[in-house]
């Protein structure tokens, strides 16, 4: 009787100590500072007296907080913000656009912004007239480098060089763009205001040659990324989408 009571001592123990080191373990991994990167693009996501900020910035900020965990935001080119992404266990990416080739080397969280995807050209050029998105291979239309948009138009046969020029960022582009160097331009409803503005030009400047998608934004996570965490995290996103901060934190960057 006493070495079957030892036994079963030794059994409770055992469980209690498996069960506080998946907790410890669990809480650990929601402590630990969390890697967030991002690209230079205003003003959805851009960096401003050493801090990473901006429309985006601020959503996923509130997401993370929300959920409880703590996160490091660092900002480079778009290229090498994926690749950080890739190969980096527990880290994340955003504003991403979640496409087919992406969808298996990232997890998922989002929408956390809805947006509107457009060719635009400037509001004098009478000469340039789209009906379908076939129908800008006719003309030249200014891209970024790494983009889903730009891989989107090689696929559907756009070649680099002849129907797209390819830019290193989005200040690049915009430049390429009002100085005639291309007929259009891709963008959204915050690059493209913010990308004009900087430039001394105003939403009057320019107008939508053709609609692209109305595919969302989303935060991609590393492949390797927990699945409680994800589940944590696009709890948080959901609950924030149903509040009014999304549509604050929009206005507070463009007025």
């Amino acid at each position: 009787m006493g070495i079957k009571t030892n036994c079963m001592s030794q059994c409770v123990v055992a469980a209690l100590l498996t069960f506080y080191l998946v907790l410890s373990s669990a809480h650990t991994a929601y402590a630990e500072k969390l890697k967030v990167y991002t690209e230079p693009l205003a003003p959805v996501h851009f960096e401003k007296d050493g801090m990473v900020t901006g429309i985006a910035t601020d959503v996923v900020r509130e997401i993370f907080k929300e959920a409880g965990m703590d996160a490091e935001f660092e900002i480079y080119p778009w290229k090498r913000a994926y690749q950080n992404v890739l190969i980096n266990e527990g880290s994340f990416i955003y504003t991403i656009n979640r496409t087919e080739k992406r969808e298996q080397l990232l997890k998922w969280i989002g929408p956390i912004l809805a947006k509107k995807t457009y060719l635009y050209k400037l509001k004098s050029r009478n000469d340039i007239h789209l009906i379908t998105l076939e129908d800008a291979k006719k003309y030249t239309t200014a891209v970024i480098l790494g983009h889903s948009l730009t891989t989107q138009l090689l696929d559907l046969g756009f070649r680099e060089g002849k129907e797209l020029i390819t830019t290193p960022n989005k200040r690049v582009q915009i430049k390429v763009f009002l100085k005639g160097r291309s007929d259009l331009i891709t963008g959204n409803q915050y690059t493209i205001y913010e990308s004009l503005k900087a430039e001394g030009y105003t939403l009057d400047d320019v107008e939508p040659a053709v609609f692209v998608s109305s595919k969302g934004y989303y935060i991609g996570a590393n492949i390797k990324t927990d699945d409680e965490i994800i589940k944590k995290l696009q709890a948080a996103n959901e609950k924030i989408q149903a509040s009014e901060f999304v549509r604050q934190t929009i206005q507070k960057y463009i007025q």
